[in-house]
């Protein structure tokens, strides 16, 4: 089943399954005041991002790529505690580079009109997603996420009046791949190594902010966790809190967040006033785009680090995050 229908609406809610197509051009399109848009309007208005990331106490890795409709965007990170962080990124007009498949079981690509050396690959198919990249020849890398088909959360929401967010994430699953950088070699380890894929489309605000928080890896007690949480974009009428225990899905409360948006660098907290959430959030690194180009804006920051408390299940059991690495994040965007 497509998420729009015949009448331009879409499916809303926690969705028990990804869709067969994001037929975003049927979409009823809307101006605040109830004009409806022309199909040139929705080619400039429509917004995806597709995001990979693999953390362990030796790396941090992300790479993904965003069209914006005035432009694409396409990037990539390495850090490490040694090194530091290696930033590679690139702007292009439009969909100059693209190969999108709005099918959330489908591949989609990016090359740099000018740098064949400079190329991205993103399949996905029910119970895995892969990633491969090549920024020049001293930055590339494979990335496999083997997931549950069951476990994956599938969501849309609506965006005031006027749009929809369409958010596909999944973590808390086995890990495999390769990252290189020059002449380090960072492998991938299934057993121990936290991951996270966000796969989000729709016609989101044309300001919008959101925080996002992930811890994902092994804890002490030997149980793969991870935990989604995030405030801004998908809150109306569902919510993408989550904890994944050995590949199971929890529900979590609505969430807080508590840090210096001048020091994004201090310890964050995360915390839900019920009490089933408490993280502290150590930053050790991040991620930054600041521009203001008008038409355009970002105020983007992702730090990345480590994170200690628990988090409360439905039957009591309390789960630790002690030890666990991942990502705040603090991002305003005009797009």
């Amino acid at each position: 089943m497509n998420l729009i229908n015949q009448h331009g609406i879409p499916m809303w809610g926690r969705l028990a399954e990804p869709p067969g197509d994001i037929n975003w051009l049927d979409f009823d399109a809307r101006t605040p005041m109830g004009g409806r848009r022309p199909s040139w309007q929705k080619q400039f208005l429509f917004k995806h991002f597709d995001f990979y990331s693999v953390v362990n106490p030796q790396f941090t890795f992300g790479c993904g790529l965003v069209r914006l409709g005035l432009v694409n965007s396409t990037f990539a990170y390495l850090h490490t505690p040694e090194r530091g962080l290696h930033h590679r990124q690139f702007d292009l007009p439009g969909d100059w580079g693209l190969t999108l498949d709005m099918h959330p079981f489908g591949e989609s690509g990016w090359v740099h009109p000018f740098k064949r050396d400079h190329w991205l690959r993103s399949v996905r198919s029910a119970n895995q997603r892969e990633l491969e990249f090549q920024f020049g020849e001293h930055f590339h890398g494979r990335v496999i996420l083997d997931c549950d088909a069951s476990a994956v959360l599938a969501l849309n929401t609506p965006i005031a009046n006027t749009g929809f967010a369409y958010a596909q994430k999944t973590s808390g699953c086995p890990v495999a791949g390769e990252i290189h950088l020059g002449r380090d070699l960072h492998l991938i380890n299934p057993q121990a190594d936290g991951c996270y894929h966000d796969w989000t489309a729709g016609y989101l605000r044309r300001e919008t902010f959101w925080n996002w928080a992930c811890a994902t890896g092994v804890n002490s007690n030997g149980q793969r966790v991870a935990v989604n949480l995030a405030r801004g974009v998908n809150e109306t009428s569902a919510h993408e809190n989550v904890v994944w225990i050995d590949a199971g899905r929890h529900d979590l409360p609505l969430i807080h967040f508590e840090y210096n948006r001048d020091q994004v660098s201090k310890p964050w907290r995360v915390y839900s006033s019920c009490g089933v959430v408490d993280l502290m959030f150590t930053p050790q690194g991040s991620v930054h785009d600041h521009r203001n180009l008008l038409v355009l804006a970002s105020r983007f920051n992702q730090c990345f680090g480590e994170f200690t408390g628990t988090i409360g299940l439905s039957g009591g059991e309390r789960v630790s995050v002690n030890g666990l690495r991942g990502w705040c994040e603090d991002h305003y965007a005009k797009w």
